[in-house]
């Protein structure tokens, strides 16, 4: 599977809902926590996420979360964001911080349960694509009565065939077209779906040869 920067990212700020407790990391005083979603889940690895923002410098997020983690810890720099990286047992933390636009600092913060991450490399994906395509990414989350679920993936196949074949997908968990396509030309088609259960959005690019299709889903949750 195809793994882009952004994923890689995102694997990075996972934190895993696993039987073992998740370990703790202390903010900085000032900072305005956000979780991102009750329930997460990327190509199968269950996690939470939260953005950390603080109106530090970098330099002092990165001196706060060294000291909060404790040794040992693993401190890495890809251009201009600094990631701390530490493994608690089963667990991996990691601290990814960087500056923002406005002058204040931003961290995701993400701990992993290593096991469960091994768990899900052979999972079902529970979803038809079209014969031939290349899932990018899978990405699902939980708030509240909502799922959420969004699908990356690359084909040859038209604009034409990509959108029949999804949407016979779609048409299996009871989602239909709203009405003609939202957009559609020669390089593009963005439709919209519905159903008693929820909605979804397709957006299929091509480019070169193939195409790249965006399929996001919102379901209520029974």
């Amino acid at each position: 599977m195809k793994t882009s920067i952004f994923t890689l990212c995102l694997l990075m700020v996972s934190v895993a809902a696993h039987a073992s407790p998740w370990p703790s990391v202390q903010h900085p005083p000032d900072a305005l926590v956000e979780v991102i979603g009750e329930q997460i889940r990327l190509n199968g690895i269950p996690m939470h996420m939260a953005r950390i923002r603080s109106g530090s410098a970098p330099v002092d997020m990165l001196d706060h979360y060294r000291e909060a983690l404790g040794k040992p810890v693993a401190h890495a720099q890809v251009a201009g964001t600094h990631v701390l990286s530490q493994r608690r047992g089963d667990h991996f933390i990691t601290v990814s911080i960087n500056a923002t636009e406005d002058g204040q600092s931003e961290a995701l913060l993400s701990i992993v349960d290593m096991p469960a991450a091994r768990q899900a490399a052979d999972r079902p994906l529970g979803f038809r694509l079209p014969a031939g395509s290349e899932l990018l990414s899978d990405l699902e989350s939980v708030d509240g009565q909502i799922s959420a679920r969004q699908l990356v993936l690359e084909n040859a196949h038209t604009l034409r065939t990509n959108l029949e074949q999804l949407s016979r997908s779609l048409a299996d968990r009871g989602l239909t077209p709203d009405g003609p396509p939202l957009a559609e030309d020669d390089t593009a088609i963005v439709q919209g779906f519905h159903g008693p259960i929820g909605e979804a959005r397709l957006v299929l690019v091509r480019h070169d040869g193939s195409t790249r299709a965006v399929l996001t889903l919102r379901i209520r949750r029974s």
